[in-house]
C-alpha cells in the first residue's frame, strides 16, 4: 500500500492574531477576562506539532503585548473539586477540567489563583491579587471573584473560538436574582493554603436538576449581540468576540428583572 501524507494547510498565523486583536479595540491599560475554545480557529501556521501550545502562547503573548504592564489577564481555571471523590483542591497544582488553555496558563510565572475548589479564577497583572485573593468562601456569593471582577476598570470579556452565549457571571447574575431553579448547597473537602492543609466548608448555588434548569446563555447574549455590546471578528476558522464585562453585566441585570428564567433553557415551571 502507498503511504499518503496529508500536509494539513494553515489557517491563521500569529499575525493574524494580533491584527485580529487590535480590531477589538483591545488596547493598553485594559483587563481581559478570557475564555478560549483554541481547537476552532483551525491550524496554525507553524512547523510544531503541538497545535494548542503554539496557539496559546501566541493568545497570551498578543494579548500581554496589547494591554501592557498595567494591563491584567483573568482565566477561569474552573476544577469542580469539591464535587469528586477526593474533595481536595491544591491551587499550585490541581488542573482545570475546561480546556488546554486554562491549564498552560497556570503553569506560567506570577499566576494567582483564587482558593475557589470549585470555579477557582487565575490571574496574572497588579490587580489579580487584590482580586483574587481572600475571597469569601461562596463560588457566587457576596465577596467572590465574579463580583470583585464588576470593580475592575475597563475590563472586557474576550470568548476566542466560542460564541455569544458564554456569560462568566451568569450564575453569580443568577443569585443576585434570588432566582427559583437554584439554590444554595453546602460542600465540604480539603484545602491547600500556605502549604497547609485544611477542612473546610464551601457554598454552591447548585440547580434543581431538570432539564427547564439547564443553563443557555444564548438568550442574553444574542440580544447583546443585536444591541451591538459585543465586537466581533474573524479569525482562522472562527470569530472572536470581545464585551465590557461591568456593561453587559448591568445590561444582563436589566434583562433579567422582569424574567429571571432567560439564563436556562425553560419554560418556568412551579417550584
Amino acid at each position: 500500500y502507498r503511504l499518503c501524507i496529508i500536509q494539513l494547510m494553515p489557517d491563521y498565523n500569529q499575525e493574524d492574531l494580533k491584527k485580529t486583536l487590535k480590531k477589538l479595540e483591545i488596547s493598553n491599560g485594559d483587563s481581559i477576562f478570557l475564555t478560549t475554545g483554541l481547537g476552532m480557529l483551525g491550524v496554525p501556521e507553524t512547523k510544531n506539532k503541538n497545535y494548542m501550545q503554539i496557539a496559546s502562547k501566541w493568545v497570551l503573548n498578543s494579548l500581554m503585548e496589547l494591554i501592557g504592564l498595567k494591563g491584567n489577564i483573568f482565566v477561569p481555571t474552573y476544577s469542580y473539586s469539591f464535587s469528586k471523590k477526593k474533595k481536595y483542591f491544591d491551587p499550585s497544582s490541581t488542573k482545570a477540567d475546561i480546556g488546554y488553555f486554562p491549564n498552560f496558563f497556570l503553569k506560567q510565572k506570577k499566576v494567582v489563583r483564587s482558593l475557589d475548589p470549585m470555579m477557582s479564577v487565575a490571574g496574572i497583572g497588579p490587580k489579580s491579587k487584590k482580586i483574587l485573593l481572600g475571597i469569601s468562601n461562596n463560588s457566587f456569593g457576596k465577596n467572590c471573584a465574579l463580583e470583585r471582577l464588576l470593580k475592575v476598570k475597563n475590563l472586557k470579556c474576550c470568548h476566542i473560538g466560542l460564541g455569544y452565549n458564554w456569560i462568566p457571571f451568569m450564575h453569580y447574575l443568577d443569585w443576585k436574582n434570588k432566582v427559583p431553579f437554584r439554590f444554595n448547597k453546602i460542600f465540604y473537602g480539603n484545602i491547600k493554603k500556605n502549604n497547609k492543609i485544611k477542612k473546610i466548608k464551601w457554598v454552591y448555588y447548585v440547580r434543581h436538576l431538570r432539564k427547564e434548569t439547564l443553563s443557555n446563555g444564548y438568550k442574553i447574549g444574542k440580544i447583546a449581540l443585536q444591541k451591538k455590546l459585543y465586537k466581533n471578528t474573524k479569525i482562522g476558522k472562527s470569530l472572536i468576540y470581545a464585551i465590557d464585562y461591568k456593561k453587559f453585566f448591568d445590561f444582563s441585570v436589566k434583562l433579567t428583572r422582569k424574567n429571571k428564567w432567560l439564563t436556562v433553557d425553560g419554560p418556568k415551571y412551579k417550584i
